[in-house]
């Protein structure tokens, strides 16, 4: 999966948790807790969203160093690196 299709999927994934968020102000290096006003719950629900969408498992202990976009494509993207494209939803 190349970085173009993971920050659409991250970007999508924000906007379904936190739809008033104005995805093309982030800055990727900051989290998303200082930028767009992310709780605990909503963070979790990104978490689970993500493992959803991308069909992986995230550990609780990686949490953290998914708090802001960069750190999402960091973390995501050698995971994900075989993969053509994400599994459907069903």
């Amino acid at each position: 999966m190349n970085e173009d299709l993971l920050r659409q999927i991250v970007c999508a994934a924000l906007l379904e948790i936190a739809p008033e968020a104005e995805i093309e102000k982030l800055d990727p290096a900051v989290s998303f807790h200082d930028q767009i006003d992310f709780d605990s719950v909503d963070y979790l629900n990104l978490m689970l969203h993500l493992e959803k969408v991308l069909g992986i498992h995230i550990p609780d202990s990686a949490y953290t160093r998914l708090s802001s976009l960069e750190g999402c494509l960091t973390y995501l993207d050698p995971l994900l690196a075989d993969r053509p494209q994400p599994p459907e939803e069903t």
